[in-house]
Formats: structure tokens, C-alpha cells, sequence
């Protein structure tokens, strides 16, 4: 299984892309970018990335081989991502699937514009971002990385490491399976 990275076809923030695929690589989770659009695309700070599946490919040919939609952020994603009614066609069937749904810095948005953040703790990227999230009816934590109901959110590259940590655990097991060692209420 491997997890579908979505980036905007120009001016992502290149430490939310490629601090997540250095720990894939580490953790030998498989990825794939997706975008708008196929090709080299341009990060912020200089860096680049080989597109070769365009979100609409995605939904034709299915999502059965992943087992997450990562959302990576940054200025390109506010102009192309966020109202992009493929990539949010696909974070439906992601969530109706109950596979994880993830999003890094303002990337967030995208998946509260989709109505799966309404009353659910989620963050983002601090500013002028928490206004749109709490107009989707999010529930706004002031947290680096907040996961719930296979839903994962980080507020930005500060926090890209522990963000990539949290899908790596769900790829091997559930993160928010709390074992107890108790008889949870019953005498025997």
C-alpha cells in the first residue's frame, strides 16, 4: 500500500514534501505525487518534484493501491488546491473508504472545504488560515500535529517529521488504539 502525495503544480513548501519522503524512504512506505497538472514542479524555496499522475488519472483508475492522501502545502496550494473539485472528490472517497486523510501547513483547508473536518479537531498553519478553517466548522486545536478518525492535520514544516511519523504508524497499525490494562468495567 502506499500513501498519495497531492502537491500544487507550483510553489509548494518543499520541507512539507520532502521531510515526509525522507522518513517514507526511511520506514520503506511507497509514495506517489499527484497534481493538477504532470511535470516538474517548482517548490518555494527552490526544490523540485517529478509529477506523473494527475488527480483526475487518480480517480479514474481508482484508489485501492493507497492507504493515504497526503496534502502538502504552501502558497500554490491556497491558488490551486483548495476549491480543486478533483482533489476533493478524492479526499471523499478517501474518508467513505476509511482511509487517512492528511494535510500539512494550509493544506487543511482543502480537506475542511471537502465537510469532513465539521466538528472535528483539526489544525493548520497559524493566521489568516484558521478563519477559513472555522468557516468549515473545523474545531480548531493549537496543536503541531492533531489526528483523529483517520484524519491528520500539522500546522506547518515545523512539524513535518512528527506528521510523517503519524502515517508511517498507520500504514503498520492505528495510532489512536489506546491499550488498556484493565478489565474496562467488568469483574469476572
Amino acid at each position: 500500500m502506499k500513501i498519495l502525495i497531492a502537491i500544487p503544480p507550483e510553489k509548494f513548501r518543499d520541507e512539507e514534501l520532502l521531510i515526509p519522503i525522507k522518513k517514507f524512504q526511511e520506514a520503506g512506505v511507497t509514495y506517489e505525487l499527484a497534481s493538477s497538472h504532470t511535470g516538474v514542479i517548482m517548490g518555494v524555496l527552490g526544490k523540485k518534484a517529478k509529477v506523473n499522475r494527475t488527480f483526475e488519472d487518480v480517480l479514474l483508475s481508482g484508489t485501492d493501491d493507497y492507504f493515504a492522501l497526503m496534502i502538502v502545502g504552501g502558497p500554490g496550494t491556497q491558488v490551486h488546491l483548495w476549491n480543486n473539485r478533483h482533489l476533493i472528490e478524492l479526499i471523499t472517497i478517501f474518508n467513505t473508504k476509511q482511509k487517512v486523510v492528511a494535510g500539512i501547513g494550509n493544506a487543511p483547508i482543502v480537506i475542511a472545504k471537502s465537510g469532513i473536518l465539521k466538528k472535528k479537531v483539526a489544525t493548520v498553519a497559524p493566521g489568516p488560515t484558521i478563519r477559513e478553517m472555522m468557516k468549515e466548522d473545523a474545531i480548531i486545536q493549537n496543536k503541531p500535529v492533531v489526528f483523529k478518525d483517520r484524519i491528520v492535520t500539522a500546522q506547518g514544516h515545523e512539524a513535518a517529521e512528527e506528521f510523517a511519523s503519524v502515517l508511517i504508524k498507520y500504514e503498520k497499525e492505528d495510532p489512536e488504539f489506546v491499550p488498556t490494562s484493565g478489565k474496562a468495567g467488568f469483574a469476572f
